[in-house]
């Protein structure tokens, strides 16, 4: 059964950010917001700022979490998930595409964005077998594809971050298209989609480090983004990566999960806490712990860490600390060492619930974890 605590976080986002077809509110956003104008936001949080954002990351990961919950019997939260969806498609542009929905980064496509409403997709896909979920999970590849696209790296393809925009190639980037790719061949019985995995294989494992890290981005990069969030972009990528396994039993990249499973569990202390990359033990990034939590048990079930589940166990723990009495959880505490973002998140939230369902479910006793939400 759902935790308390879980449960008290999914009302807190329905009372707070749900408004009946979409996950809505602020965003740490890019640019100067994200550098500081998030931590003046935070100070003065009853001021009405207006910064209402729609990320499709945000809905896929609540249509997620909210399928997860259903498949326990709740028809209120299969309601939730269908409606959130209808709307991903309803906002879907006709050449397949989304917009950014922040104005720093107004006119651009990112492959985050358009991937993660796919994934929420083919999700409420797989449950309802309504093929409009499934029609705008395809014409968003079709976009990926023809206008986003991939580079030759080395011998391998690395996915560009934006359309028609240049950039170093991003690893995660690629991680959750290979996750797209599997979740789509899964879908529809059509392995044709599969026909540029091997090689993107090729560029993860070419970028991999001795450690396991995979870095954030390959190339002449500034120095603060060597080792940019590593935790929590090496969590979501092994995710990614097992979840693509599942989905086509290809096993080609599960050499490249192994070590980052090595990096994750060699980064974590006795008492479960986290750096918060490789170089700096500060800020503490509530999501980015419970994304490393959800990704330690399900390397441990996947029999790639022999202590993931413990480990995860501790890192969640440390996590479900800061739970607020209202359900919420603060974004961040020890920016610049002496600023916290308290502000409420919808998108991070929305992660939270996902991975910590992962996670919370699995009994003490237990040797793994459920398989993704809805599978």
């Amino acid at each position: 059964m759902t935790s308390d605590a879980l449960l008290r976080l999914h009302g807190y986002l329905e009372s707070a950010h749900w408004r009946g077809d979409a996950l809505l509110g602020p965003d740490v956003g890019v640019r100067f917001n994200y550098r500081a104008g998030r931590f003046v936001k935070s100070a003065l949080r009853t001021f009405p700022w207006g910064d209402v954002r729609y990320y499709l990351q945000g809905q896929a990961y609540w249509v997620i979490a909210n399928w997860r919950l259903a498949d326990e019997g709740g028809a209120h939260f299969a309601e939730i998930a269908t409606r959130c969806s209808d709307e991903m498609v309803r906002r879907q542009r006709p050449d397949g595409a989304w917009d950014y929905p922040n104005p720093a980064w107004k006119g651009r496509i990112a492959t985050a964005e358009g991937t993660w409403a796919a994934l929420g997709l083919l999700e409420t896909y797989a449950h309802t077998r309504d093929a409009k979920h499934l029609d705008g999970a395809r014409r968003w590849l079709d976009y990926l594809q023809n206008e986003i696209s991939w580079r030759t790296i080395g011998e391998g393809l690395a996915v560009n971050y934006f359309a028609n925009r240049d950039g170093p190639p991003v690893p995660n980037n690629t991680a959750f298209v290979l996750r797209l790719l599997g979740e789509l061949a899964l879908a529809t019985g059509d392995h044709a989609v599969l026909a540029d995995t091997n090689r993107m294989a090729i560029f993860l494992a070419e970028a991999q480090r001795p450690s396991g890290e995979l870095p954030y981005a390959v190339g002449p990069v500034p120095r603060r983004l060597e080792h940019f969030q590593c935790l929590q972009y090496n969590a979501f990528q092994l995710l990614d990566l097992l979840r693509y396994d599942t989905c086509t039993g290809d096993g080609s990249l599960r050499p490249t999960a192994t070590g980052i499973a090595r990096f994750l569990a060699a980064s974590i202390d006795n008492e479960g806490q986290q750096p918060h990359d490789c170089l700096h033990l500060r800020p503490t990034v509530v999501y980015h712990g419970a994304a490393t939590a959800a990704a330690l048990a399900a390397a441990h079930d996947a029999g790639l860490s022999a202590d993931g589940a413990e480990l995860a166990r501790r890192v969640w723990a440390q996590v479900a600390a800061l739970q607020r009495d209202d359900g919420s959880f603060p974004h961040s505490l020890g920016d610049h060492r002496i600023l916290s973002d308290q502000r409420s998140y919808p998108r991070n939230l929305a992660m939270i619930l996902t991975h910590g369902l992962l996670v919370d479910r699995q009994p003490a006793t237990d040797t793994g974890v459920p398989q993704e939400p809805g599978r």
